[in-house]
């Protein structure tokens, strides 16, 4: 009896042996579970709205037709353009003063010269035609986008959707020059393993040939919001998105809103709005010892000095959001009514925010980056649609819920994320400080040049940085 005895003991005690770990294994694997189904659940609450003239119809389903969109001109908008651009009226500008005091007038005379009597509307049109144009309604208004498919998909090779953005000053035409290298990246020798895309580049509401909201609150969550219903319509349940500007901030709150229709989202930009005690010793400790902090020698070059960098630049380059986002309508009524005040408010940040050192241009250093031609055509999307004002009233419309843009830092971002960090961009933000949003990045890239247009400006490095994401996360 005492030998069995002690043989059950031992049986009782293996069985512990197993069951306690597993046991505990089984508790531990449902606590993570847990939390990280509570860490999924966190989103943006994706909502509804309407944004269109007079009260939400309350019978009959809104038109999902998608409808072929054509750009056209007429002899009397043109007409229309060139009598005011002839009633001109020149200031002088300061000796020396470059581009120190906002668009140098000297030069504004040369473009609009250049606008009246050489540059080709008409020709320009045909260029934007050159990719297919849609209009869907949504929300009660009609969203403008183009959609350019591979024209040939080599044999084994996905096609990947892929929505990109753009932002303020700038509209879908920034895109036309990257589009190619995206949809046929053989024939312009980019070839990154197996992808190739599908491009969807929409208009923001407000902006270009999209119709402005007719109510008031319409944000960066309300864009997100159409967009994703855009990308659904199209029969798209996953895609990638990327943007820059406000493309970035309304494609970062899609990956919050919905991430498990974004396979990834690719960033030229990043918001990061949180400040604290911690914050500003990091600031101060990385411009002695960057390691200590998480900076790289990179991210110190970047950044420091900082007054210089992050305060007297910023502060220089951002009197139009001032402006912008407390009363939008007031200075958007003499921009919509003047061609050429139009052309100097919007081509000034072609200048600054391409490079800072173009403020010491007398030409502001335009047409070493674009042709007139290009950045006409960006002012003539926004002149002939009647759209700056609504374009503006988005600052407004965001500014005014969330004065620093910092609401929705508390929401993560858990999709894979790649991020093409340009030198020129307006501020700086190191790795280390983008992971407090974005929680998986995959790939951050500091590019050798360019500015805040990355598109529009360096398309072949833009193209190659998303490649190269998308190709990690197809790995995963």
């Amino acid at each position: 009896e005492s030998i069995l005895s002690r043989i059950r003991s031992f049986e009782y005690s293996q069985k512990n042996a197993v069951l306690v770990p597993a046991a505990a294994l089984g508790v531990g694997g449902m606590l993570l579970y847990w939390l990280r189904s509570g860490r999924k659940i966190k989103t943006i609450d994706m909502g509804d709205g309407w944004w269109g003239s007079g009260e939400r119809r309350l019978q009959g389903k809104e038109d999902t037709s998608i409808r072929p969109f054509k750009i056209e001109t007429s002899d009397k908008e043109i007409e229309d353009l060139h009598q005011r651009l002839d009633r001109f009226r020149f200031t002088p500008h300061v000796e020396g003063a470059a581009f120190h005091y906002g668009f140098n007038s000297s030069y504004l005379r040369k473009v609009v010269a250049y606008w009246r009597n050489q540059f080709d509307w008409c020709k320009q049109v045909e260029v934007l035609n050159r990719y297919p144009h849609f209009h869907t309604t949504i929300e009660g208004i009609d969203i403008h986008f183009i959609h350019v498919k591979p024209p040939y998909v080599p044999h084994g090779r996905a096609v990947q959707p892929l929505l990109m953005v753009h932002g303020w000053p700038g509209s879908f035409y920034e895109f036309y020059k990257i589009i190619p290298l995206l949809t046929e990246p053989a024939k312009h020798g980019l070839n990154e393993g197996d992808v190739v895309f599908e491009v969807i580049c929409p208009s923001i509401p407000g902006y270009g040939f999209s119709e402005a909201p007719h109510q008031e609150g319409f944000d960066s969550i309300a864009t997100a919001r159409i967009f994703h219903k855009l990308m659904n319509r199209l029969g798209f349940k996953k895609y990638y998105v990327q943007g820059g500007d406000w493309g970035s901030r309304i494609t970062t709150n899609m990956a919050q809103m919905l991430p498990q229709s974004v396979k990834g989202l690719h960033l030229n930009l990043v918001f990061i709005a949180r400040q604290g005690l911690g914050r500003l010793i990091c600031t101060m400790l990385g411009a002695y010892v960057p390691w200590l902090v998480g900076f790289s020698r990179e991210d110190a070059r970047r950044f420091y000095p900082f007054m210089q960098k992050n305060v007297y630049d910023v502060l220089r380059e951002s009197g139009y959001l001032h402006i912008q986002a407390t009363k939008p309508d007031t200075a958007g009524c003499g921009l919509n009514d003047s061609p050429v005040g139009l052309a100097a408010y919007i081509l000034e940040k072609f200048s600054t925010w391409t490079d800072k050192s173009f403020l010491h241009k007398d030409d502001g250093g335009l047409e070493s980056k674009y042709s007139l031609d290009e950045l006409l055509t960006n002012v003539m999307i926004y002149w002939v649609t009647s759209s700056i004002v609504s374009s503006m009233r988005y600052y407004k419309e965001n500014f005014s819920k969330d004065p620093d843009l910092s609401a929705h830092d508390r929401v993560g971002v858990y999709v894979p994320t790649g991020i093409a960090a340009f030198p020129q961009e307006i501020v700086h933000v190191p790795r280390v400080w983008a992971k407090d949003v974005y929680k998986n990045i995959i790939t951050y890239s500091y590019m050798p040049r360019g500015g805040h247009f990355a598109a529009f400006e360096e398309p072949k490095l833009l193209a190659q940085d998303i490649m190269q994401f998308v190709q990690k996360v197809e790995q995963l």
